[in-house]
């Protein structure tokens, strides 16, 4: 199925690298089920636990937003086929694998320099195996269906005349298991209509018209999420301090009450580091982290990420201005490195996506003005030689 679903789409490297995404993130499932197993991975498969019992008389009873839609999903494999937790775990990955595929192909499409390298390192496509985008994004529970659903937003948002069901479905289900993600993805694409003057007004009517409705639909679900009767600076104030006291625990709980907002930002998007790590999944998301750091910041200091931003394709502004405020939101309410790298998975591949397409075109404009440099200088030599030669 995945090798028929590329081969229209890539080439045959690309058919093989395919294959090797769906097994390479399939194995960190089976790990990950490993790792998680006793945990919310059992609550959600089993529809509770010892600690939370829910009596559910039919499928439809489980239906819901949250941890419901997510109990609503797994019933029939769980609860009326008997598939234990480890066929659970299966399914899960293999589903899930399709958002790197998806992403994958997406990336193909915009990455024309042929290889991308930094530093000697070929990045494109070989960032995709970085081991924690597949190891959060593969388990049972909410993190890979958050992540495969944005995923198939952004695959459809390359041609929403041909993909408007994909796009409607994927904010559907998003909504479903995390309406707070659905919001800022409703708000992301809003903003960018705001921002970008290159969208045909038609379209543009039409984005904004289903945001707003998105927007308001959504708004409700976002209050009863966060505990408050409106948005305003207080209560989400009140929120973010009541979160880091939640999360004051544990060897991967780190004090940011004193940190001014932009080092929140930083401490959400590139710690752990090393004088972080504890165990073996800390240390592995430091040295990830560093690759992080020293992508973005060589790529950042090449390149105005704002002039790059203007150039970009609208499908990527929409999931990195997602990225962005979903960053902004999560940093000020986290302060624990395990929670922040959960939710952080959920959308960082897309800013590395960013870094990388606008990384190709400061090298294609370099490029082209050496091409161009060249010329001028041939030019120059050929009129010389006639002026030389009359």
């Amino acid at each position: 199925m995945i090798s028929e679903f590329a081969k229209s789409r890539t080439n045959a490297q690309g058919v093989n690298f395919s294959i090797l995404l769906y097994h390479y993130h399939v194995l960190f499932g089976f790990y990950y089920g490993w790792f998680a197993q006793g945990t919310d991975t059992t609550f959600y498969w089993n529809l509770g636990d010892r600690f939370r019992q829910f009596e559910f008389e039919t499928w439809f009873s489980t239906y819901g937003t949250h941890n419901n839609f997510v109990f609503f999903l797994n019933y029939p494999f769980s609860k009326v086929l008997g598939l234990d937790f480890w066929t659970g775990t299966f399914l899960y990955a293999s589903v899930s694998a399709w958002a790197f595929i998806l992403i994958y192909m997406v990336g193909e499409e915009l990455f024309k320099v042929e290889p991308i390298k930094l530093y000697g390192f070929k990045i494109w496509p070989l960032i995709l195996l970085l081991p924690s985008l597949h190891f959060w994004s593969s388990g049972i529970g909410k993190d890979a269906l958050v992540f495969l659903f944005i995923s198939m937003f952004f695959y459809g948002l390359r041609d929403l005349r041909k993909h408007v069901f994909l796009v409607g479905l994927s904010l559907i289900l998003l909504y479903h298991v995390r309406p707070h993600m659905a919001f800022i993805v409703f708000l992301s694409t809003a903003f960018m209509l705001v921002l970008d003057s290159k969208l045909h007004s038609s379209y543009k009517l039409i984005f904004f018209s289903l945001s707003l409705v998105g927007f308001f639909l959504i708004y409700g679900q976002v209050l009863e999420f966060l505990k408050i009767d409106e948005i305003n600076t207080e209560n989400i104030e009140a929120v973010f301090n009541k979160s880091s006291t939640n999360l004051s625990y544990g060897r991967s709980f780190v004090d940011m009450s004193s940190y001014p907002y932009p080092l929140k930002v930083f401490t959400f998007l590139f710690r752990p580091l090393f004088f972080d790590a504890h165990n073996f999944t800390s240390f592995l998301n430091s040295f990830e982290n560093l690759i992080y750091l020293i992508l973005a910041g060589t790529v950042l200091k090449k390149v105005n990420p704002i002039k790059a931003y203007q150039k970009s394709p609208v499908h990527l502004k929409i999931l990195l201005i997602t990225f962005l405020l979903a960053s902004i939101a999560f940093a000020g309410s986290l302060s624990n490195f395990g929670i922040m790298v959960r939710m952080k998975n959920m959308t960082f591949v897309y800013f590395l996506i960013f870094l990388i397409y606008i990384y190709q075109v400061h090298l294609l404009e370099r490029r082209e003005y050496i091409i161009r440099k060249i010329t001028e200088a041939q030019k120059r030599k050929a009129v010389l030689a006639r002026k030389v030669g009359g």
